[in-house]
């Protein structure tokens, strides 16, 4: 068979096929990774919740007044970063981080809260 000699070759060579992760890493293009909300910027507008494909986007509070924050799962977050492309006080932006990892779905909600100073 024309296989074998390939997999006698590749037993031969001594150096190892994978990385020792996390120790070793490799250099990866830019990626586009969660996004963060800079919720002092965030007016409560909910143009990112609208625009959200897979509706990982919620409001806390409402529009508006009763604006209280953002919740964002994501666990549900597919990264396309429209949120961020239709911010229009650019309080939305997509971090390279590429490591997103939790033992249970809950750890994958993330709320950013107005401070409770304002609403005094």
């Amino acid at each position: 068979m024309a296989i074998e000699p390939e997999v006698l070759r590749n037993l031969l060579k001594k150096r190892p096929v994978t990385l020792k992760y996390p120790e070793e890493r490799i250099d990866v293009p830019e990626f586009r990774g969660p996004p963060v909300v800079d919720i002092e910027k965030c007016v409560g507008c909910g143009m990112c919740v609208r625009v959200c494909p897979p509706q990982a986007i919620e409001l806390i509070g409402g529009v508006g007044k009763a604006f209280k924050g953002l919740r964002i799962n994501l666990g549900a977050c597919i990264y396309c970063g429209m949120c961020a492309e239709n911010c229009p006080r650019k309080a939305i932006e997509m971090t390279s981080g590429y490591e997103n990892f939790a033992d249970n779905i809950g750890n994958f909600i993330v709320e950013y809260l107005k401070e409770k100073a304002e609403e005094q």
